[in-house]
């Protein structure tokens, strides 16, 4: 019996392989890894055209990872900069593979050239993604899934949130606290009415990192992994948690949210609402966190600092008088 794996990594001439059967693709097709992490991306070259390959963590099955290339492709086509699937000869816009831990879906996409934003953003250019995230917003409203695809951090608390407690240790104070505000986070997502407080489509984890600037300057977006429907302000805080997180949120999260209302006006319910999905983002990623140490690795700059990232967790659940 083979011992257990949690995630292995695909072998590029496998991939090689398995690309150059199913494409249309010029040869000689070359694979290789490029980064490793909950999603593993592979730098693919089919004669001289470049493309990215990325293989999906061993999470969901094929119908409901198809959400994924489908709403990138339908964002490409309302002219958005995104990693667009390619077909395979049979008009499929991904395959999948049986990994040692399971089936994993792999994507061959368009290969985007250019610079990752960092915590160096500048104000002008967190108003920029803003707007861009609130167009994205509104180009979902035209999207027709697959299958429906629901990815709302309510959904996942109770799964992840035993990774955090056991981080947490014999901490009992942080402990009762922690499960007392995912508990209240959980009821009032619950109790929130769509009709004033709008659901859609949404990117998951739109942040700076996730962003590319290419050549011509125009931003591409990146990482759609945790696509699906959702509050559409969830998305917001997903941008605000990035700049928390890298202590520089005092002046990118203004210019982000002024430039998100320049397009799509939030709603006054939504405003208010902001504090509560921005306690929900951090919990929700420390429990994350904690969730997938034994399957990349320690997170940079958290478990290091766990202490201060809980009290973070205890400061804007305060804000949004959760105690």
């Amino acid at each position: 019996m083979a011992f257990p794996v949690v995630q292995s990594v695909l072998d590029p001439a496998a991939l090689e392989k398995a690309v150059a059967a199913l494409y249309n693709l010029a040869q000689p097709v070359r694979c290789r890894l490029v980064s490793r992490g909950m999603n593993d991306i592979y730098h693919l070259t089919a004669g001289a055209q470049r493309f990215a390959l990325k293989v999906a963590r061993a999470e969901r099955a094929d119908a409901a990872f198809a959400f994924e290339p489908a709403f990138i492709a339908h964002l490409d086509k309302t002219g958005f900069t995104v990693p667009t699937p390619v077909m395979t000869r049979e008009g499929q816009l991904f395959f999948s593979v049986d990994a040692p831990e399971g089936p994993r879906q792999v994507m061959v996409t368009r290969w985007l050239g250019g610079t990752l934003l960092t915590k160096a953003t500048t104000d002008e250019q967190a108003h920029k993604l803003g707007a861009s995230l609130a167009r994205l917003h509104l180009a979902g409203a035209s999207f027709q899934p697959p299958m429906r695809r629901l990815v709302g951090v309510e959904i996942k608390l109770p799964e992840r949130l035993p990774s955090l407690l056991e981080l947490v240790g014999p901490d009992a104070d942080m402990a009762g606290f922690l499960t007392r505000a995912a508990e209240t986070i959980r009821s009032r997502l619950a109790a929130l009415d769509p009709r004033v407080i709008p659901r859609g489509y949404c990117h998951g984890d739109f942040h700076y990192a996730n962003i590319m600037v290419l050549a011509d300057r125009s931003i591409a977006v990146l990482d759609f992994s945790d696509c699906g429907e959702d509050f559409m302000i969830a998305d917001l805080t997903s941008f605000s948690w990035r700049a928390d997180f890298d202590g520089v949120a005092d002046y990118l999260n203004p210019e982000f949210i002024a430039g998100y209302d320049s397009v799509r006006q939030l709603m006054p319910a939504e405003r208010a609402a902001l504090p509560l999905f921005r306690a929900a983002r951090h919990l929700g990623m420390a429990c994350a966190f904690a969730r997938h140490v034994n399957r990349i690795g320690p997170i940079a700059s958290f478990d290091e600092n766990l202490r201060y990232y809980l009290s973070m967790i205890r400061l804007f659940c305060a804000e949004a008088q959760i105690g």
